[in-house]
């Protein structure tokens, strides 16, 4: 006679515990869990708003702790797409345009963000930021005529 047993695997902790732990794996530099909580998080709950939080913690991890640019791309669009009226989805916008505009330096791809955020968000505060990014995509610093008085003045300090 042959028994088989099935044990649930399944993770019954809620979005705000998984949130809580992610964020717990983080502090303790355990990164790689702590994205893998906070993924799992995104997955198990895309309705609760902690997973807009959780997306958005991961953005922030891929770019700031693992330089891992491009991901932290994708998550940012994630958040922009999916949940295009939360309150973080248009810094989210702002911030693939951003991160692909000054670090990775894919114009084409900051320009489409960018104008998808002029879209879709065209009466925040952050419209004005977006307009000069998309003036001065690609220039250098000392390249962009609105800079020059300030760039000037800390020359010479």
């Amino acid at each position: 006679m042959v028994i088989v047993l099935l044990f649930s695997c399944s993770d019954k902790r809620t979005a705000e515990k998984m949130f809580q732990d992610g964020t717990a794996l983080y502090e303790q530099e355990k990164i790689s869990r702590a994205i893998k909580t906070l993924e799992k998080l995104s997955n198990t709950y895309p309705d609760d708003p902690l997973a807009v939080k959780a997306n958005y913690r991961m953005a922030e991890i891929y770019g700031g702790d693992l330089q891992d640019f491009e991901n932290s791309v994708v998550r940012y669009t994630y958040i922009a797409d999916e949940y295009p009226s939360h309150e973080d989805a248009p810094k989210a916008r702002f911030m693939a345009g951003y991160t692909l505009a000054n670090i990775i330096r894919d114009f084409e791809r900051a320009k489409v963000e960018y104008n998808k955020f002029i879209r879709d968000y065209p009466e925040h505060p952050l419209v004005e930021s977006v307009k000069f990014e998309l003036r001065n995509l690609g220039k250098e610093l000392d390249q962009i005529e609105e800079l020059k008085g300030i760039m000037q003045g800390t020359e010479k300090k």
